[in-house]
């Protein structure tokens, strides 16, 4: 399958295939963390009949982050889940790129929104410096997961802007029904012909 990556400058593209490889790098490992903590937690509690210490903190934080990195994947790749019927019921091209771009400038104002909001959620937590908020047990700073939430929700706005973005330069007969559901993609798999 094809990038939609290419129909970026190549600075630009450079800069998206960077930030999606660190981010399937660390989607990776956090599936494996997860796997290996739930392991031992299970052969330290039935094998030594011990707890592993704390370990839902530090598990937390990774979760958070594995979480927000790959929705930010998600939105890149738009696969992310929806109930969307009304691609398969238009076949005018001219319509269905006036429903996917809609579709797709209403999710980045949504995640505009969320972005500002991180960014206040930001202020507020490095703002209650020295008094942070930590765990209990490991007093991991809370500003950790939350630094998540707003690195999550801002890869989900640029990545939705640039979709839009290439949206809005693609030709008309990308839209057709025949191409594929997903715009972006189907033409970049043309040019990749």
């Amino acid at each position: 399958m094809a990038d939609p990556a290419d129909h970026l400058s190549p600075g630009l593209a450079r800069l998206v295939r960077g930030l999606l490889r660190l981010q399937t790098i660390y989607v990776c490992l956090g599936c494996l963390i997860m796997a290996l903590t739930f392991f031992f937690v299970v052969l330290f509690r039935y094998g030594f009949e011990a707890d592993l210490f704390a370990y839902e903190e530090w598990l937390l934080i990774v979760c958070f982050w594995l979480y927000f990195l790959a929705a930010g994947l998600g939105t890149w790749e738009d696969k992310h889940v929806n109930a969307d019927l009304l691609n398969f019921a238009l076949s005018d091209p001219r319509k269905r790129r006036i429903r996917a771009v809609t579709i797709t400038a209403i999710e980045l104002v949504v995640l505009l929104a969320l972005v500002y909001w991180a960014v206040l959620m930001m202020i507020e937590e490095v703002g209650d410096y020295p008094r942070w908020q930590t765990t209990i047990a490991l007093r991991i700073p809370f500003l950790v997961p939350r630094a998540a939430i707003f690195a999550g929700f801002s890869l989900m706005a640029f990545y939705s802007a640039l979709r839009l973005w290439i949206m809005l330069r693609l030709p008309l007969q990308a839209f057709s029904p025949e191409v594929g559901d997903d715009p972006v993609q189907a033409q970049a798999e043309e040019a990749a012909r």
